[in-house]
């Protein structure tokens, strides 16, 4: 005679195959923290002019889109990746070629804005004020051999060209 268990007859189970995921999700965590370790969320490209040796530095913020001043172990003076001419030794503060070249930078910028609020809808009108801030930003790219007396008379260059705000790119140690 068969058992009945309330109207079901009981099967056998087949050997069903159980699958521990614990390792799998393990593994994915480590990955995951892995790639967020690993992400650079600096937009900034950099092409560093010939000649140029950055100093190593333990900062971990990262540059902004700006222009970008370079001078080289040469002392060729670079604006934008252009070369713009030679920094000679004087007792001026001003270096004379790059403050022409900045000025020109800055106009042209300031021409580009002035379009972009004429035609832009003022749902941009967020991404013009950031564009407007960044236009008094610049990125200063030294070779490590000069004398501090060269950053100093690039700073004020450009400090006296609109561009009071400094961001120093150096090479990362980390």
């Amino acid at each position: 005679m068969r058992k009945r268990t309330f109207g079901r007859i009981k099967k056998e189970k087949d050997n069903e195959l159980e699958v521990d995921i614990t390792s799998l999700l393990d593994i994915l965590v480590i990955l995951l923290v892995f790639l967020l370790k690993s992400y650079n969320a600096s937009d900034l490209k950099l092409e560093v002019a010939k000649n140029i040796s950055l100093p190593k530095s333990k900062s971990s913020k990262l540059g902004n889109h700006a222009v970008i001043v370079q001078v080289s172990e040469d002392r060729s003076i670079w604006l934008n990746n252009t070369k713009i001419g030679q920094y000679s030794d004087n007792k001026n503060d001003k270096i004379d070629v790059l403050y022409q070249a900045l000025k020109k930078s800055k106009t042209d910028e300031e021409e580009k804005i002035k379009a972009l609020e004429e035609r832009s809808p003022a749902s941009e009108k967020d991404s013009l004020e950031r564009r407007k801030k960044m236009n008094k930003r610049v990125n200063i790219v030294l070779d490590q051999s000069l004398p501090y007396q060269v950053l100093r008379q690039v700073m004020h260059t450009s400090a006296l060209a609109g561009y009071p705000e400094f961001k120093f790119i150096v090479q990362g140690n980390f």
